[in-house]
């Protein structure tokens, strides 16, 4: 689930002792409140394979939308359903109500659900696939309804696997909710898509997309003069290499916490940041980062292997080195990061004529917000781009707004208005 997943093991004890019974088929509405605070949640259960079960999270407030559960079982003494571990919850169900108590390693609370009517989707929903050579990808598009040909947008992902469902789910609602088609696709290699995202660079991402691209424009009920890309982190350094790829093809881009330059120094950043969870003092912290800087130029085949094992040796005992978790020497990291880590993306933002919004948390803490902005900025204004920046107060790399260690509790949530400025900003790009 692409920004801060809520992972969920759900144990809710039932009277009822067959397999997947039909009173646990639907939706469920309802509530985890923890020191006081609320947060709406949903599942969707339906009948899986062999007489299991099969169901789906949706937490509006976390941006996160039919993201499928792991397993559903019920064994007669109850029913359990797991969506990546992390939360427990345990409970008992009486008619439509299923009431109790969760539990994590973060905060404990109680829960209570109720069967209610599936609600309607003012839009269509349709499973979709489309090729890049030898790769099939697998998608769902989100269709406004009525006639006329509708612009569209295609959502990118993120670092690692990511599928369709979860945040890319909830904004491909809201798009479609305001009249743009939006095209989710699982990552090449991550749910039903084939291929393998470890295996290639991000030429290869790029013309994913524009498989996709393609797909939406030849469909009469998609205009294909306003098919934009939207992309967060890696995605949205995606976007303007997806752009470059086919001049003319692409009519707005959203770029979401992107990193401004090279991949490499990107990782720095963000190494440079994450390692002051270990305290160190200035001059091991100094030596940590020499070290990790020259596996980031190993890797990337700036320095030869030789000097970064040799300034490693001393070190490879240390509670920084262990935290570092270099890889092995027979891992997909090292061919990957030959392919990527001198990926610069300022080049192709300066090759860039669409329209672009820049979208920035203010405390991201893996790209450097105000430097991102004013080189990607710059480049635009190379290539005589419009283009608007926006920082979003008080949010995370992935767009929350989280509760400070030591504050009041409060549940992680999406940034308040957030998607429906982005929304309404792609619709101006769009308008006729």
């Amino acid at each position: 689930m692409h920004r801060h997943s809520l992972a969920i093991v759900l144990l809710a004890l039932s009277s009822a002792a067959q397999a997947a019974p039909a009173e646990d088929i639907g939706h469920w509405d309802g509530v985890m409140v923890a020191h006081g605070a609320a947060l709406p949640v949903a599942f969707d259960f339906s009948a899986g394979a062999k007489e299991s079960l099969a169901g789906r999270f949706t937490s509006l407030g976390q941006a996160a939308m039919d993201y499928p559960l792991d397993s559903v079982r019920d064994d007669g003494k109850g029913i359990s359903f797991v969506l990546g571990g992390g939360i427990t919850f345990t409970g008992a169900r009486q008619g439509d109500a299923i009431a109790g108590h969760f539990t994590s390693e973060d905060v404990s609370g109680t829960f209570r659900l109720h069967r209610a009517p599936l609600p309607a989707l003012p839009y269509a929903t349709e499973d979709v696939s489309f090729r890049n050579g030898a790769v099939t990808l697998k998608g769902t598009l989100c269709l406004p309804r009525g006639a006329g040909r509708h612009p569209a947008v295609i959502l990118l992902h993120g670092s690692g696997p990511e599928t369709r469902w979860g945040t890319s789910r909830y904004i491909a609602d809201r798009f479609a909710r305001a009249g743009i088609a939006a095209l989710i696709f699982d990552k090449r290699g991550s749910g039903e898509s084939g291929g393998d995202w470890r295996s290639v660079g991000f030429d290869d991402l790029a013309r994913d997309a524009l498989a996709g691209v393609a797909m939406l424009a030849a469909r009469p009920e998609i205009d294909p003069a306003r098919i934009g890309l939207h992309g967060h982190s890696q995605g949205g350094a995606i976007t303007p290499l997806a752009a470059t790829l086919a001049p003319g093809k692409i009519a707005f881009l959203i770029a979401e916490d992107s990193f401004a330059g090279t991949q490499h120094d990107q990782d720095l950043y963000r190494v440079g940041n994450a390692i002051d969870e270990l305290h160190l003092a200035p001059d091991e912290k100094a030596r940590a980062m020499h070290v990790y800087t020259l596996f980031v130029d190993a890797a990337r085949g700036a320095v030869p292997m030789a000097a970064f094992e040799k300034a490693a040796a001393p070190y490879r005992k240390t509670k920084w080195y262990d935290w570092m978790g270099i890889p092995p020497d027979d891992s997909w990291i090292w061919p990957w990061a030959r392919k990527t880590g001198n990926f610069d993306t300022l080049p192709l933002w300066r090759q860039v004529h669409a329209p672009v919004l820049l979208v920035y948390g203010e405390k991201d803490a893996l790209v450097p917000v105000d430097s991102s902005i004013a080189e990607i900025g710059a480049a635009l204004d190379t290539a005589h781009t419009p283009y608007a920046a926006l920082i979003v107060p008080g949010a995370q790399h992935n767009l929350t707004i989280q509760p400070e260690p030591g504050n009041h509790f409060f549940w992680w949530h999406q940034a308040p208005g957030l998607i429906d400025t982005v929304v309404a900003w792609a619709a101006m790009q769009t308008r006729r």
